[in-house]
């Protein structure tokens, strides 16, 4: 058996080993040959240092996995601002509604306007710097309506617009629309009408929610009382779509037709159900109630109830 003598230095530190050969600091022209229980120690050594790593890498992604899956998600931001934005635009057609039919909206105002000669005609509804309306809220600036005929006429075709309007201290802005389409009577008999809103809302904090919606609005209560607001009811199915206020889509869809009863002091939607998704997330049940007349709604998420209010 073959001996290798590693000779001893003066500076023996300058010793090391590289690429399984022996060698001497400074440069040294001699090289001895690697030896085979070295080379089957480094071998190991390698081998230990690959399976920690790897063992490392494992524990790091199963850790990771874990947390993911105990984060449970009980997000409700697009779930107010959905609801939030469909009380907005019933109040606006409330509004609207009670403008045509008795030109009384507040106990200083507002100054109702109707230019009947305009081709289509043109109501505008100005509130101001500042009204307060029969529902107690403070409404400013102006609601503009432009039809081709009269809510109940079939056929007739209402837009709706908005300059500087501020409702609660929500801005609808300048470039929301709302477009009223009266389809006629439905096979039940009832009136109905396509409604389509592309807005968005601007909130006191600055941030903004996006809301598009397309629906069907169906006059179930109270069309034998022209001049009384106050007994009409209407159901309301569709889908809708929009961008809450921290910049998350989302979509939703009717599941259950919400009713929006006139004669609830508070005048919301009182009964039905939502389904809403937001992008990347699981979807959310909206409940609006039995019928009752109140300012609450519930959202569901991951077997959790929240109550949600509504401005």
């Amino acid at each position: 058996m073959r001996k290798y003598i590693l000779f001893a230095l003066k500076q023996p530190q300058n010793f090391y080993i590289k690429k399984y050969y022996y060698y001497f600091k400074p440069f040294s022209k001699i090289a001895i040959r690697p030896s085979k229980l070295i080379i089957k120690k480094y071998k190991i050594m390698k081998r230990k240092l690959l399976l920690a790593a790897l063992a490392i890498g494992t524990s790091a992604l199963i850790f990771t996995s874990c947390k993911k899956n105990n984060e449970t998600d009980f997000d409700t931001e697009s779930t107010v601002d959905q609801s939030n934005s469909e009380s907005s635009f019933d109040q606006v057609f409330k509004q609207v509604d009670e403008a045509a039919t008795n030109s009384s909206l507040g106990k200083m105002g507002p100054a109702i306007t109707i230019d009947s000669l305009s081709t289509p005609k043109k109501m505008t509804i100005d509130y101001g710097t500042g009204t307060i309306c029969n529902d107690l809220k403070t409404r400013s600036g102006k609601i503009i309506v432009t039809y081709t005929g009269k809510y109940r006429q079939e056929g007739a075709v209402i837009n709706v617009t908005f300059d500087n309007f501020v409702q609660n201290g929500k801005q609808i802005s300048n470039s929301s629309t709302k477009t009223i389409t009266n389809n006629g009577r439905n096979a039940a008999g009832f009136l109905n009408w396509t409604i389509t809103v592309n807005a968005a809302i601007i909130l006191e904090s600055g941030q903004t929610i996006s809301w598009n919606s397309t629906r069907n609005r169906t006059w179930i209560a109270g069309e034998s009382t022209p001049k009384d607001w106050t007994d009409d009811k209407y159901e309301i199915t569709g889908t809708t779509s929009g961008v809450n206020r921290k910049g998350v889509n989302y979509t939703c869809n009717i599941t259950s037709p919400l009713l929006v009863d006139l004669s609830c002091n508070l005048r919301r939607i009182t009964k039905g159900t939502i389904e809403l998704t937001p992008e990347g997330k699981k979807t959310r049940t909206i409940d609006f109630g039995n019928g009752e007349c109140d300012n609450e709604a519930t959202c569901t998420v991951n077997g959790k109830v929240f109550k949600i209010g509504r401005f």
